[in-house]
């Protein structure tokens, strides 16, 4: 028999060592066996890839905040909201670059809270429970809202069962003052069900300063004013949230919450001032404000397995005030006013959202939405405890709205996606002030809006976007209520005041996953603008809350992400506008256009292999710019941040620098028709702050036996 024997060699075209082994054996039946063995001493393999910066899914702008936060000093969900792309955080308010106005939504629905208490919920919610974040410069009316938005998703991870974790943080920041805080957040996940809850409680001590040199002319008489104010506020502010979320058999998931805060009446803000009429004579100012406040908001989610979303929206906001003040005169004789103010508010949301999708893949939405809220504002104001009453009021204002949407989206392709709606809104707010009735607003409105993405290829995508939005003033502003400065500035709300419409256009490209170029143009005529006048028969400073008649605005932007190796990852953002507004503040017209530019740079620099120490460093420089009257000198910022994470210990390290350069100080100038001002403030935003976090529980992998799969497929 004659026999053949194959030998099997396995060859590299790359030039790795090799070492060649061949061995004979018999099995003592006359056959041969050859032991061959090949042994390759491979080097060690890395492949590298770059996560995208941003998807755009469903017209929706969509950042991994697990990844895009690793390394970055944000401690809490209100932190994540300022390290986005393109987004600008300004003490509490977040928007946008180039948007006329941002919401933020939580889990896709709006709150009712304000921007300023919804900001104060995610300071005390932590970073870690941000999975998710949704950019929308057109946001689809289920979501209940209009115009731009960003969207936190805090979602569990579901796949984790019994599953306890928490975190423990504590923060020192050192500015003017200095001003402790801590936050503790511990959550379940079982095997339906996951529960949340946080607290976090702090002292914030805090100091301001305004400059103000004015030259008014009172009964054609020209005067020079100078004037320096200070500020101190202190507050103890106690932070409460729970969560809980039941995932049914039918996987229906009912979902419920609760935001809980209250500010402590004990600290004092104080006030004082001095006032230099040249010329004429020096007034001292001290004044002592007072007062609780409290808010609870819960709200009330159902997601149907058969499209159909519900759920409830309740807040309750209650402050009460005092504010005791003394103006010094030179001939020792003193001024005292004392005014007690009051305001409860009420509101309540409802939603009612449904989708189907034909045969022809069109997915059709429509949806049903009210709101109600009601808001008592009280206030008592006495001089030199005499029978003078200005700026005493008792006035109960009511709002209510209904809403209904339309809409339809749908992929052509793979190239092509619409999204288009459309949505009709009656507003209605009263007012009853002393017994007399009268209506603020009775409208209806419509708002369009539009999403067209076009990709060009999965990595390169173009998309058109038009919203419309409505935005009323709030409660306070159209008010009557008078709040006295000192001696020479007060502030006066104004009852007259229109809501102010939004029409937003924007143009986004995105190239390779990672640079974002764009286009916008706002238009908001009867915006609403605060801005002081020199009154002309009395020597007094009033800061007004007007309509504009027309602001509108143009701009370019390019968000530019680069890297130098493993060292460093930066983020450059450019901007160009054109601003144009018009108006009229009491009997001064006004009609002005200015160009201006911004810049941003971020630079992350890791200091170690493992990246696990790394120091942020955040440039912001803005060129001359207008607001209304308002001629505003340029602006620039430097902060600094090192982050150390130690993992196995579960402990983290934030030692950070806000405005290192003591440069935040706006500098505003008014000289037209007889208005001529200059005021520089100062809002201690100088600071370092120590955060140490800890977190502890979590997921640990169980042994399990190995199922043998040597029999399943091939």
């Amino acid at each position: 028999m004659k026999r053949i024997y194959y030998l099997l060699l396995i060859a590299s075209l790359l030039p790795l060592p090799a070492r060649l082994s061949a061995q004979k054996q018999t099995d003592g039946k006359g056959t041969i066996l050859v032991n061959d063995s090949i042994t390759l001493e491979l080097p060690e393999i890395f492949v590298k890839a770059e996560r995208p910066l941003v998807k755009m899914i469903e017209g929706k702008l969509q950042y991994d905040i697990p990844n895009l936060m690793k390394s970055k000093p944000v401690d809490n969900a209100f932190d994540v909201l300022g390290e986005l792309p393109g987004v600008e955080k300004k003490g509490d308010n977040i928007s946008l670059l180039g948007t006329s106005g941002t919401t933020i939504i939580i889990n896709g629905r709006k709150s009712s809270m304000t921007p300023e208490q919804l900001a104060d919920m995610l300071k005390s919610t932590s970073s870690d429970k941000v999975k998710k974040v949704e950019v929308m410069y057109s946001t689809p009316p289920q979501y209940g809202v209009q115009g731009a938005s960003i969207n936190l998703v805090t979602e569990n991870d579901k796949s984790l069962k019994d599953i306890l974790k928490g975190e423990v943080s504590l923060t020192g920041e050192q500015g003017y003052y200095f001003s402790p805080s801590g936050r503790m957040n511990l959550s379940y996940t079982g095997k339906k069900y996951t529960t949340d809850f946080s607290y976090s409680t702090g002292y914030r001590h805090s100091r301001s300063t305004e400059d103000m040199h004015a030259e008014p002319t009172v009964g054609g008489q020209r005067y020079d004013i100078l004037q320096k104010n200070w500020s101190e506020n202190k507050s103890i502010a106690h932070n409460l949230r729970g969560a809980f979320e039941y995932d049914f058999d039918n996987k229906d998931k009912l979902s419920a919450s609760y935001t809980g805060r209250y500010v402590q009446d004990g600290p004092a803000s104080h006030r004082g001032g001095r006032t230099e009429f040249t010329g004429i004579e020096t007034v001292n100012t001290a004044s002592r404000t007072t007062g609780p406040t409290s808010l609870h908001s819960a709200r009330i989610d159902y997601n149907g397995h058969k499209n159909l979303n519900a759920g409830i929206d309740y807040t309750f906001y209650k402050d009460k005030s005092l504010q005791e003040l003394v103006n010094n005169f030179e001939d020792d004789t003193d001024q005292d006013r004392r005014n007690e103010s009051r305001q409860q508010t009420q509101r309540a949301n409802i939603y009612l959202n449904h989708f189907v999708v034909t045969a022809n893949k069109w997915k059709l939405s429509y949806g049903l939405e009210a709101s109600l809220s009601g808001t008592d504002n009280k206030a008592e104001a006495l001089l030199d405890n005499t029978e003078e009453r200005e700026g005493t009021f008792d006035l109960t204002q009511r709002e209510h709205s209904v809403g209904a949407f339309g809409g339809f989206s749908r992929s052509f392709g793979k190239k092509l996606t619409l999204d288009a709606s459309l949505t009709v809104r009656y507003y209605k707010a009263s007012i009853d002030s002393a017994g007399k009735k009268s209506t603020l607003w009775d409208k209806a409105d419509l708002f369009p809006a539009l999403s067209l993405v076009y990709r060009i290829d999965p990595a390169n995508m173009l998309q058109f976007s038009l919203s419309s939005n409505r935005k009323y003033p709030s409660y306070w502003a159209t008010t009557p209520n008078t709040y006295y400065m000192n001696v020479y500035s007060v502030i006066k709300g104004n009852p007259e005041l229109k809501p102010e419409l939004n029409y937003s256009v924007q143009l986004t490209y995105i190239l390779k996953n990672k640079y974002v170029l764009g286009a916008f143009a706002n238009f908001q005529p009867d915006k609403i603008q605060q801005m002081s006048y020199q009154s002309p028969d009395r020597l007094q400073s009033v800061f007004h809350t007007i309509n504009l008649d027309t602001h509108n605005m143009f701009g370019l932007m390019a968000i530019v992400p680069f890297r130098a190796g493993e060292v460093l990852s930066s983020r450059l953002t450019l901007m160009g506008f054109s601003i144009h507004d018009k108006g009229t503040l009491v009997d001064v017209r006004f009609d002005r256009k200015k160009l201006f530019g911004r810049a941003m740079l971020t630079n992350t620099i890791f200091l170690t292999r493992d990246k696990n120490l790394s120091l942020d460093l955040t440039g912001d420089y803005c060129t001359k710019v207008i607001q209304g009257l308002y001629d505003i000198d340029p602006l620039y910022s430097l902060d600094a941040a090192l982050v150390w994470t130690l993992p196995k210990q579960k402990l983290r390290l934030t030692l950070k620098g806000n405005d290192l350069l003591n440069s935040q100080k706006p500098l505003t100038h008014i000289d037209q028709q007889g208005q001529k001002s200059r005021m520089e403030l100062f809002q201690d935003n100088r600071s370092i702050l120590l955060t140490i976090r800890y977190s502890f529980g979590g997921y640990k992998e169980k042994k399990v036996k190995a199922v043998d799969t040597s029999r399943f497929g091939t």
